[in-house]
């Protein structure tokens, strides 16, 4: 068993300034350049369960996303500062799953639940050289 300091009810708060590197690449004449993509807040939120979760780990552990589940409401346009919020809803062995908001100044943005799992560094690039054993 992993000793942690990763507890149910564990928040975190992530705060970042959108820049055009966050806008939604389109080809439709730049219709939606100035909108946050979803994939930007994507990233946002690997970050931010990161940030908060690797650091309450022994420095030979990790986590590392597992499964997703994001529900995009309202837009929001580039420039925008983006909070998200997190709670882990639940702590289960090796599996932590992280309940978020995000939210510009206007409201709400998105919601949805993220699920990561806590693994040893060195078993996991084992595991990845394991699986492409032509490429190293």
């Amino acid at each position: 068993m992993i000793k942690h300091q990763i507890e149910k009810g564990l928040t975190y708060t992530y705060s970042r300034v959108t820049t055009t590197n966050d806008a939604y690449a389109s080809s439709n004449e730049g219709t939606l350049d100035y909108l946050v993509s979803t994939p930007s807040i994507l990233l946002m939120m690997i970050n931010a369960s990161t940030e908060m979760l690797d650091s309450r780990l022994p420095s030979d552990f990790i986590t590392v996303g597992k499964r997703i589940e994001l529900n995009h409401e309202h837009p929001s346009l580039v420039g925008e500062v983006i909070t998200l919020y997190l709670e882990v809803e639940s702590v289960d062995l090796h599996t932590v799953l992280i309940r978020f908001e995000a939210s510009d100044s206007k409201g709400s943005v998105c919601s949805g639940k993220y699920e990561r799992t806590i693994i040893n560094k060195n078993k996991l690039l084992d595991i990845a050289y394991h699986r492409a054993p032509g490429l190293i």
